[in-house]
Order: structure tokens, then C-alpha cells, then sequence
């Protein structure tokens, strides 16, 4: 492999000059030197360190993803998202999943801490999570979900419990009589957000509401676990809404199993507004997170000059499709 040194033989100059010229700086160099050096790196098919590059102005061209299940689709496409906005940048995405585990999450926050990435984009498992390892070391993290106002991590979300009562009311504006919220597990994160834009909502309908929340981790298959004994019972509700679209995936192949038609006998709702949401059977009626909006707000706050965290609300939208049951007759 050629080194710089090769480089500057070829053409004629120092290292040095090579370096000026691969780093755009801190010295100019004249168009026929610069010229004279691509040329020779170009014979002989040289690539600069991009590691070496990057340490020379303090960085390490890296930026951390800690998620809590890539095979999510929605962190998918916010992996994909976040990616296109570092690959702007000149900068490379590395990715954590944390596949449901805290202490996987915490191994991912001490991986990136000892790599040290430039900065750090993380959806956390839990609803308090501890970014001190992050704060030390002196990297900056945004978190995509509900932060304390005081935190001293910044953060860009959706109002998760305004987006809560939204899809909740719609529910109540079908005349629905029994509702049932399938959250995530207690401690998790925006779990007290959906609870209280759920209640909001069946309080603010005026009238018996008879409602449940039950629990299960975000994954398909727990999901329909939770729902299948619940759907079951004799005063299983007339609709659910469901704290994420694979929570509603699941919701729709437990009723699928047990025979009962969405929305005539089941109306679902979920949450996120993944593409994938489209192509359910029946399509789903969503909560849509601007998800490219999120991820490049994001990178803008890592990468600009504020020490004042900042905490910030996207906009969110009722997705309204077949499952609710808007567009079928029940």
C-alpha cells in the first residue's frame, strides 16, 4: 500500500505538502504543487488514513446509533435516515442494537465511550436512562425520545403523549365503548407518556369509557402473546391502540389466529408511521413520526456550536387507514 511518503517522493515535494494538500490545509499550496501531488497519488493509487485525517482536527469522523431493535422497521429507517445525514458530513455511522437487553444497551454506551465517537444519536430502553458515561468523556448525545425538561442531554421527539390522546380520541370519536392500551413494559421509555395521553383522551370523551392497559415489549411475537389470553376474555375491548406498529402487528395476528375481523370485530391502532405500515392486513391507521425530520434535526444539534441542551418537539400525524375502521362499515 503506498504511504504519503511514496506520494512525495513522486511528485517532488515533503510530506508535509501532501498532507496540505489532502487535508485542505493549514498551509496553501500552489494549483501546479497541488496538482503535481494528485497526480502522483493517482498513479499510484494512494488513499489517505481517513482515521489519521479526522484525529489530526480532534475528531474521529464517527457517530454512534444505540437503538433498542434494528429489526424494528422503525429504527430502521431512522438508521437510514441518521446515515444519509453523517454520510454529508463526511462522517460514518456505527450502529448499537441493544436487541431489548439494558445491560447490552449499557456495553454499547461504553463501547462508543471508548472508541470515542464524535457524538452520539440514542433511543434508550429505559425511561431515566444514565448518559454520565457520555457527559465525562465529553461527547454530546441527543436522545429521539422523552427527556426530564432539566436534563442536561438534548433531545428531539414527537409529543408522545399529545400523539397518545390523538390516536386514543379518534378511538372515543367511533363511539368504541371498551379501549385497551397495549403499552410498553412500565419503566420503559414514553411508557408514562402514552398511559397519560390515553387516560387524557377517555376522560375527555364524556362518557363510560371502560378501558385496560396491558404490556409487552415492542417485538411482534410478545405482543400477540399479550393479546391472544386478552382478546380471549369476555370483556376483551372493542379497540386497541398500541404504543408502536409492531405492538399493532402483533395485535393484528393474535386477532388473525382467534378469527377476528379488523376492524368489524377488532379496530387496532399503532404507532410510529413506518412504511411497513402501509401493507398490513388491513392497513393500519398509525401515528406517523417525521422520521427524517427527527434524524437530520438531530445531527444539526450534535454538530452546531450550543452548550445549552435543547428540547424540542417534531410535529406528528393520525395516519387514518382501514383498521380503525374510518373506511369500512362496522
Amino acid at each position: 500500500m503506498s504511504t504519503g511518503r511514496d506520494v512525495a517522493a513522486l511528485a517532488g515535494t515533503s510530506t508535509a505538502v501532501v498532507s496540505y494538500v489532502f487535508n485542505n490545509g493549514p498551509r496553501n499550496v500552489s494549483p501546479e504543487t497541488k496538482e503535481r501531488v494528485l497526480a502522483a497519488a493517482a498513479q499510484l493509487n494512494y488513499r489517505p488514513n481517513a482515521l489519521a485525517r479526522a484525529l489530526s482536527f480532534g475528531r474521529t469522523a464517527t457517530i454512534g446509533l444505540i437503538v433498542p431493535d434494528i429489526a424494528n422497521p422503525y429504527f430502521g429507517e431512522l438508521a437510514g435516515a441518521l446515515e444519509d445525514a453523517a454520510i454529508e458530513r463526511g462522517d460514518l455511522l456505527l450502529i448499537g442494537d441493544s436487541r431489548l437487553n439494558t445491560a447490552r444497551e449499557a456495553r454499547h454506551i461504553a463501547a462508543f465511550v471508548e472508541r470515542r465517537v464524535d457524538s452520539v444519536v440514542m433511543v434508550s430502553l429505559l425511561d431515566e436512562p444514565d448518559f454520565s458515561a457520555f457527559q465525562q468523556a465529553s461527547i454530546p448525545v441527543v436522545a429521539l425520545h422523552p427527556l426530564a425538561s432539566d436534563s442536561q442531554v438534548s433531545s428531539v421527539t414527537i409529543d408522545y403523549e399529545s400523539a397518545a390522546e390523538a390516536a386514543t380520541s379518534h378511538l372515543t370519536e367511533h363511539g368504541f365503548e371498551s379501549i385497551g392500551l397495549l403499552n410498553g413494559p412500565a419503566q420503559s421509555v414514553g411508557a408514562d407518556q402514552h398511559r397519560r395521553g390515553f387516560l387524557r383522551a377517555i376522560a375527555a370523551s364524556g362518557r363510560e369509557i371502560r378501558h385496560e392497559e396491558r404490556n409487552s415489549d415492542s417485538s411482534r411475537a410478545a405482543a400477540s402473546a399479550v393479546s391472544i389470553p386478552w382478546l380471549e376474555s369476555s370483556d376483551r375491548p372493542r379497540a386497541i391502540t398500541c404504543a408502536t406498529d409492531e405492538q399493532a402487528n402483533g395485535v393484528l395476528h393474535a386477532a388473525y389466529l382467534l378469527g377476528l375481523r379488523v376492524p368489524q370485530d377488532l379496530a387496532v391502532i399503532g404507532f410510529d408511521g413506518t412504511e411497513h405500515s402501509e401493507f398490513t392486513v388491513p392497513p393500519l391507521t398509525t401515528v406517523r413520526q417525521p422520521i427524517r425530520a427527527i434524524a437530520a434535526r438531530s445531527i444539526e444539534i450534535l454538530t452546531g456550536d450550543t452548550a445549552v441542551p435543547v428540547h424540542e418537539f417534531a410535529d406528528h400525524e393520525l395516519v387514518v387507514r382501514d383498521s380503525c375502521g374510518c373506511t369500512t362499515p362496522l
